[in-house]
């Protein structure tokens, strides 16, 4: 590819979009209009891509971990098997993208709409989703140690299977989200939302961390955790086995 300058945008931009395994490692792309473009393998190591429209894009095997796409609308973009490590990826508008299999680890999500994302198998490890909207997310088996989801929207998630260690779930919405399966070890559950949610069969989940939740008669609790309805809102636990 042509060396980085400021025409390269508008070069990109004029052409047919179709830039397979392109090497645009740390291009200035801002606010370039690439909807529907070609870019599968691409490298865009490092690249400036605040505000960029991908939208339909098929970014599926390339590397873009470093880049900055604050502000980016990525929006039923094919990013199957990218790598996103360490990318800046605050407020930017990923809804109903093909993100299976993409490499998410430390990257910053805060803000973000992944709403209707399909995130199978995603590697997410210490990733930051403060804020984030991760509604009916299809994100069963993935990766997603120690990752925060302070504050984030993940209502009708489907976590099961997921690894949730050590996760931060506080003041995070999963009313009826799905995490048969999921290992929830030492995760923080302080204020998160489990009305309705399937925990039945998590792994690593405690009476401390459901204390400091919020659930309901319709949430399925682990058969290791038996409690008594005392009212529409309190309960007591039966045994004390965790």
């Amino acid at each position: 590819m042509a060396e980085n300058t400021p025409s390269l945008k508008e070069k990109l931009e004029g052409s047919k979009k179709y830039l397979l395994n392109a090497d645009l490692k740390g291009a200035n792309l801002e606010g370039a209009e690439l909807g529907g473009a070609v870019l599968v393998g691409a490298d865009l190591r490092g690249a400036n891509l605040k505000k960029i429209y991908l939208s339909l894009a098929q970014i599926s095997k390339a590397n873009l971990s470093g880049a900055d796409l604050t502000e980016a609308n990525l929006s039923g973009a094919d990013l199957n098997k990218s790598n996103l490590g360490g990318a800046n990826l605050q407020n930017a508008y990923i809804r109903r993208a093909d993100l299976r299999g993409a490499n998410f680890s430390e990257t910053n999500l805060t803000k973000a709409n992944l709403r209707e994302c399909a995130l199978y198998k995603v590697w997410m490890k210490n990733a930051d989703c403060t804020g984030a909207n991760l509604q009916n997310i299809k994100a069963s088996q993935t990766q997603m140690q120690d990752t925060v989801f302070k504050g984030a929207k993940l209502e009708g998630a489907d976590l099961s299977g997921a690894r949730l260690e050590r996760t931060n779930f506080e003041d995070a919405g999963l009313q009826t989200a799905n995490l048969n399966h999921a290992n929830l070890k030492g995760a923080n559950l302080k204020r998160a939302d489990l009305r309705g949610a399937n925990l039945h069969h998590v792994v690593g989940l405690t009476r401390e961390q459901i204390e400091l939740a919020l659930i309901d008669k319709k949430t399925l609790l682990p058969n290791y955790l038996k409690i008594k309805w005392t009212s529409e809102t309190a309960f007591e636990f039966l045994n004390d086995k965790n």
